[in-house]
């Protein structure tokens, strides 16, 4: 009796040190998992989209007519703006003063396009300097140097004979010319010839994409198939084009879509690229192949959605964490 008494003290204090060391076990673990965590910074593999192109300074060129008041006097909008007018649609009159001699109507001058347009009450000098026709004259350095002057005109304010007064702008026949960036890629490059269509994203409207067709191309020298500049027709036309004159674009070739993850992720080998995702108390290397890229993230194909992967590889080795194989 007294023997089976000690057995169960000592089975007792076995299972108490048993029960000890396996929390003292997790709690050194998770100590170990946190620090490792603290170590590590990880994001989660996403589908997305990449975008293939070069980014460009332009300049909006548009085929528009500028009305100049035929006399003087007070000046009464009658169409509202950006209103597509007709060649019968009044858009103005000139009232004289009354110092003037007036009409026999009493009406004043009249003013109506002679073609269908887009009416603007902005005009910024420009508009007869760069047209469709006029852009071969121009380089990047030439264009950034021409100066525009935007000018409103209101309604009731005073003009002279010989002011400018609004402009009608032809909406189907708007361009921007372009000065590619020189780390233009060859695949980009060979995009961006005559007749093939592209995609342009604005700065000043980052949520829309314009599409456009080259219109024609300029290269660098005979010796660089780079081009210099590129006249691109849009086949869209964003309201906000109607007062830009130099844009900041991007011009898209491609935009390709699967599974992206930030760029500093990757690890180069000499046989490629791999990526570290967190396991066991290490990481595990995994081989990734790299479809394309930009100047922030990569498409890669060798991961999952939602995977997780270290996004500062070099904190591995720093720290001595073990990597699996």
């Amino acid at each position: 009796m007294e023997y089976c008494k000690v057995q169960s003290k000592l089975w007792l204090i076995v299972f108490l040190l048993a029960v000890i060391a396996l929390v003292s076990w997790s709690l050194n673990r998770n100590s170990v998992i946190s620090e490792l965590e603290s170590k590590l910074v990880c994001v989660p593999a996403k589908r997305g989209e990449i975008e293939q192109g070069v980014d460009s300074q332009g300049v909006i060129i548009r085929d528009e007519t500028v009305y100049i008041s035929p006399a003087g006097g007070t000046l009464r909008l009658v169409a509202p703006e950006k209103d597509r007018a007709r060649t019968d649609t009044v858009i103005a009159q000139v009232m004289p003063g009354e110092t003037q001699r007036r009409t026999e109507d009493n009406i004043g001058v009249r003013l109506v396009p002679e073609r269908p347009g887009v009416v603007s009450f902005t005009v910024d000098g420009l508009e007869r300097i760069l047209t469709p026709s006029s852009w071969v004259d121009f380089d990047a350095k030439k264009v950034s140097q021409l100066a525009s002057n935007s000018v409103s005109v209101t309604s009731g304010m005073q003009v002279e004979t010989g002011q400018a007064l609004f402009r009608v702008i032809d909406n189907y026949c708007i361009y921007v010319l372009v000065f590619p960036e020189p780390d233009i890629t060859p695949s980009v490059s060979e995009a961006l010839t005559e007749g093939r269509r592209c995609t342009l994203r604005f700065d000043s409207a980052p949520g829309s994409l314009c599409s456009a067709k080259v219109a024609s191309r300029v290269n660098s020298t005979r010796d660089d198939s780079k081009p210099s500049a590129l006249l691109l027709e849009l086949t869209d036309f964003p309201h906000e084009l109607y007062y830009l004159r130099h844009v900041k674009t991007k011009i898209i070739t491609k935009i390709q879509r699967g599974i992206v993850i930030p760029k500093q992720a990757l690890v180069k080998k000499k046989d490629g690229y791999l990526v570290y995702i967190p396991a066991n108390l290490g990481v595990d290397s995994k081989p990734v192949t790299v479809i394309t890229g930009d100047e922030s993230q990569v498409m890669c194909e060798g991961l999952r959605e939602g995977q997780r992967v270290v996004v500062n590889p070099y904190v591995v080795h720093e720290a001595g964490i073990t990597v699996w194989r």
